[in-house]
């Protein structure tokens, strides 16, 4: 693309960022009939919740070591700069040295061990991805639903969380997940066995879960489960950490806690003994790149690796942008949290 090619071009909304929220309401603008530009200043799909290969993510980590958050964007209301509140939009660091992957992102001298395995690990990078944020998804959850009634549930990959393991004690344990595992674990008691059972009971029975629902509602929800269920130590931790995603020490109400319990142990058996699927090739990623090709199906413009200069509201109650490639004018703007900062004082930008 050449330089100054946006110029005077006019979109209904235009999204700054690839993240699953963003690539969402793009999908959805698009689908409805507005004309949609997407961008992001970064060569990937997925803002914070990326996933690379070894090689990748040594250079993003080593890019984000040494990000300066230069050159900073403007944003102004309301059209001048000496009246508008101003805010700032992180840049990204361009210096990129020419210099061994290993060498330009430790911060200390690596031995000739360490740089071995690593090295032998880089050959093989391919094999497998990292996930700045790894998500796992239910089987029966929103998102699942979501991708099934969309119909893009071709574009991602998953693979099913088979088993669950929790560190407690300085081991690591296998989490039973169904009735199933229940019965053929061998390193729960009979009296454990019997707790879990009788959790499972409960939250599979609707009627049994409703009536807990009304009856502990202003109860919390690990509370419940030492008072009601009698669960204490790991079968405690594995409830709370493993199913419901919080730890003993966090705030939750009976009622949030039951409808978690409630999603996972609904979720088991759609698409095996499992409750969880995991995307192949990372999950935030994937599940937003493809929320973004269904965009583009729609008629949206995505542009990766260009850089916002600065955005300005202009007196038609229109947005103007500035981007690498020219100015676009938008009616509406989206943009990711990663991309403003608070409000910082004229004289600090």
């Amino acid at each position: 693309m050449v330089s100054n090619e946006l110029d005077g071009m006019q979109f209904d909304v235009v999204v700054l960022g690839t993240g699953l929220e963003e690539s969402i309401i793009a999908s959805e603008a698009a689908a409805g009939g507005k004309s949609v530009l997407h961008v992001d200043r970064n060569p990937y799909y997925g803002g914070s919740n990326a996933c690379f290969s070894l090689s990748k993510m040594l250079e993003w980590a080593f890019c984000h070591r040494n990000c300066c958050q230069t050159p900073s964007v403007e944003v102004l209301v309301g059209g001048q700069l000496t009246d508008a509140p101003t805010f700032v939009i992180s840049g990204e660091a361009s210096d990129q040295h020419d210099m061994d992957t290993l060498q330009r992102l430790a911060p200390f001298e690596l031995s000739p061990e360490t740089t071995e395995k690593l090295q032998a690990m880089l050959k093989n990078d391919r094999s497998y991805m990292i996930e700045l944020v790894p998500k796992v998804v239910f089987c029966r959850g929103e998102l699942t639903e979501m991708l099934i009634s969309c119909e893009i549930g071709e574009y991602v990959q998953f693979k099913g969380v088979a088993h669950s393991y929790l560190a407690h004690n300085g081991t690591i344990e296998r989490i039973p997940e169904s009735k199933e595992d229940i019965f053929a674990s061998t390193s729960l008691s009979l009296i454990e066995k019997r707790k879990l059972m009788r959790l499972m009971t409960m939250v599979s029975d609707n009627t049994l879960y409703t009536h807990i629902l009304d009856k502990y509602s202003d109860t919390q929800f690990t509370q419940l489960l030492q008072d009601k269920f009698k669960l204490s130590g790991m079968l405690l931790d594995a409830v709370l950490y493993l199913i419901v995603r919080v730890n003993r020490g966090d705030t939750i109400s009976s009622r949030e806690g039951c409808e978690r319990l409630h999603k996972y142990v609904k979720s088991i058996g759609r698409y095996g003994r499992m409750a969880y699927l995991c995307g192949m090739y990372g999950g935030g990623s994937e599940i937003s790149q493809s929320f973004c090709r269904l965009c583009a199906v729609s008629g949206g413009t995505y542009i990766l690796n260009e850089k916002v200069a600065a955005i300005e509201s202009t007196a038609e109650n229109e947005f103007s942008v500035v981007l690498d490639h020219g100015t676009v004018r938008a009616k509406q703007i989206v943009m990711s949290p990663d991309y403003t900062s608070t409000a910082v004082p004229k004289d600090q930008i």
